[in-house]
């Protein structure tokens, strides 16, 4: 036994479709991680050693020279919103030569170095440099969109086929129960028969009547059948263990009325229905192409800016009569690593640099293929966005006026129905009296039978035309308070 909601919350539980589409949201918020990534910072590490000889043709120097060089460096660049890069690095290196006439061996150097780059036309703004982060966006919305309109279909379809199931039910149930009468009223005409009160011929009549209710019934409980298959498709039953257990619907079609104007609904589809929102964004997507291109024939003007602050200490050797040509070295005077940083966060030395360059390809005035291409994108999704506008319009239109025809068929199938009770019931009292003969009452039941299945048509139809309008409408899934997962709809 199982409610419409029962029913809703299994499919939203198990169906396979539903969860493989589930993963997508998740996978397309990997990749607005993705395009973020870019501004995390990015922190280097180098190091070199360097061992040179060198062949000199200089007498002074002999025939050759050795070179040690031993440098470490650190560096953090960090990419900003503008679309420039910053960039702050700390070197040390230390240098010991065998090279004549040096007069500070070994060598110690430090640097602290301040870098930044930043397009002040092509590539210059957060709008531009963040294009990816936005697309990236969109398009994970827009797989939360896919996931609502599938499953404000499935909730439909569930719908349809629950309340067809109801409705194949209820019809069974008429039937049968028209059987049952039929087949007392059969016995009852073959005793009539048998002391002569009634002839063979309405015997075989009766028998008719039976043979084809019993037809119906079969045909009944083959529909039930197929809308219960039906039920455990959507619902993802285990064939093997609950092929064999029938589905009981516990809800019944109700007669309460939605209150609600064509305008109202139009409003309503225009601002929730899935294939709406997708194209919003789809089209906020293209616009960004525009955007994105119209920047991209711009010429490239850059702004380079450097600072930087040297230091440097050493062993300072110190030379017979203070002439390096003698080679003699009579005294040093120490020096450290730590003395070349001293100099450089004094900033003792200060050098800095700025400067423009201008680079203009021939394709901002020859060719702009890539612009062209996104305008005719955007032209596109534009008429699609029109197409799907009017599609909806004549979907609440064609939904809005079958709703309103099903609840006049309520009230006239009721009517009908009742009619029909009364002239049974008259017709049965005139049998009683031997007035008529039974074809007549067959034919008063067989209408009667026809009735009560209407009015149970007539009040499934019209749940299912609810059902319908708020699928096209987009609402089903609020209206019902459904939540999947993490998302709200």
């Amino acid at each position: 036994e199982l409610s419409l909601m029962d029913c809703v919350l299994t499919v939203l539980k198990d169906n396979l479709e539903i969860a493989l589409q589930s993963y997508e949201p998740e996978i397309a918020e990997f990749s607005i991680n993705q395009a973020q990534d870019i501004y995390w910072p990015n922190f280097n590490l180098g190091y070199s050693n360097f061992n040179y000889n060198y062949l000199t043709n200089w007498a002074v120097q002999g025939t050759n020279y050795v070179d040690r060089t031993l440098r470490y460096n650190f560096g953090v660049r960090q990419k900003i919103i503008t679309g420039g890069e910053l960039e702050i690095s700390l070197l040390t290196q230390s240098s010991d030569t065998t090279r004549a006439l040096t007069t500070i061996n070994p060598n110690y150097r430090g640097e602290l170095s301040l870098n930044f780059i930043q397009p002040i036309l092509k590539g210059f703004g957060p709008k531009i440099n963040t294009i990816d982060i936005t697309k990236a966006k969109n398009l994970r919305d827009i797989s939360v969109i896919g996931l609502k309109s599938n499953l404000v279909q499935k909730v439909y379809e569930l719908e349809e086929v629950y309340w067809n199931l109801v409705y194949s039910l209820e019809n069974l149930k008429v039937y049968e129960m028209t059987l049952n009468q039929n087949l007392e009223r059969l016995q009852q005409v073959k005793e009539a028969e048998r002391v002569g009160a009634k002839s063979s011929l309405e015997v075989l009549r009766t028998e008719t009547e039976v043979a084809n209710y019993e037809n119906s019934v079969l045909a009944g409980q083959t529909q039930v059948e197929m809308f219960q298959d039906r039920i455990k498709s959507l619902l993802n039953f285990a064939t093997e263990t609950e092929d064999l257990k029938a589905i009981i619907p516990i809800d019944m079609p109700s007669l309460e009325k939605i209150d609600i104007s064509f305008e109202g609904a139009l409003k309503t589809a225009y601002a929730e229905s899935p294939e709406m929102e997708k194209y919003k964004k789809e089209i906020e997507n293209v616009q960004l192409d525009v955007t994105f291109q119209k920047n991209q024939i711009l010429p490239q003007l850059d702004l380079s800016a450097s600072l930087w602050f040297p230091g440097q200490s050493g062993d300072i050797l110190i030379f017979q009569d203070n002439n390096p040509y003698t080679g003699i070295v009579v005294d040093k005077i120490k020096g450290s690593r730590m003395d070349s940083f001293r100099d450089v966060f004094d900033f003792k030395y200060k050098n800095w640099y700025v400067t423009l360059n201008l680079n203009i390809p021939l394709e901002s005035f020859l060719s702009r293929s890539g612009l062209a291409k996104a305008k005719l994108e955007q032209e596109k999704k534009l008429l699609e966005r029109e197409k799907i506008e009017k599609d909806i319009y004549y979907n609440v239109r064609e939904a809005f006026k079958e709703l309103k025809n099903r609840e006049k068929q309520i009230d006239t199938a009721t009517r009908y129905r009742e009619l029909t009770e009364k002239r049974m019931k008259a017709e049965e009292e005139r049998y009683n009296l031997g007035l008529v003969g039974n074809e007549w009452l067959f034919q008063y039941q067989r209408d009667l039978a026809q009735a009560k299945v209407s009015e149970i048509k007539a009040l499934i139809d019209y749940r299912i035309a609810v059902a319908k309008l708020e699928r096209i409408m987009g609402v089903n899934l609020k209206n019902k308070n459904i939540k999947y997962k993490q998302f709200v709809f």
